[in-house]
């Protein structure tokens, strides 16, 4: 982690990165789809779907990948393609913790230690703390 950013610097980033996120949920959506699709044809013996149905799940995951590499490009993670949950990286109290946002919140408000989820978020009460 070299890049480090405040609650408020993520939450600026918000606009870009809502639209980002937005973008890989969409495309994981699909993905899960297809996938059941292949699934399926495969258990009917059908040869000719799968074959077409690859080439879309190949295109969808391609997709999917350089819109994490976007996220990544910025400096940040993405923690889980379903509940849009990207991590910014940053400091508390001397040490590096990750600033956690879901795809339904409006601000950056909340952090977890680097070994921790998402259900361990704890709110961000002060800001001075955080450098």
């Amino acid at each position: 982690m070299s890049t480090t950013f405040t609650p408020d610097q993520a939450t600026k980033m918000l606009p870009l990165v809502k639209s980002i996120t937005k973008d890989v949920q969409a495309y994981w959506d699909k993905l899960v789809v297809l996938r059941t699709e292949i699934e399926s044809a495969f258990k009917k013996n059908n040869i000719e779907a799968p074959s077409f149905l690859r080439d879309e799940l190949n295109h969808l995951v391609d997709k999917t990948n350089a819109y994490i590499q976007e996220v990544e490009s910025l400096g940040l993670y993405v923690a889980e393609f379903k509940r849009g949950i990207i991590n910014f990286p940053s400091i508390r109290d001397g040490r590096k913790v990750l600033l956690s946002w879901k795809m339904d919140e409006d601000v950056v408000e909340f952090w977890h230690e680097l070994d921790e989820t998402i259900d361990s978020r704890r709110h961000v009460s002060y800001q001075l703390s955080m450098k």
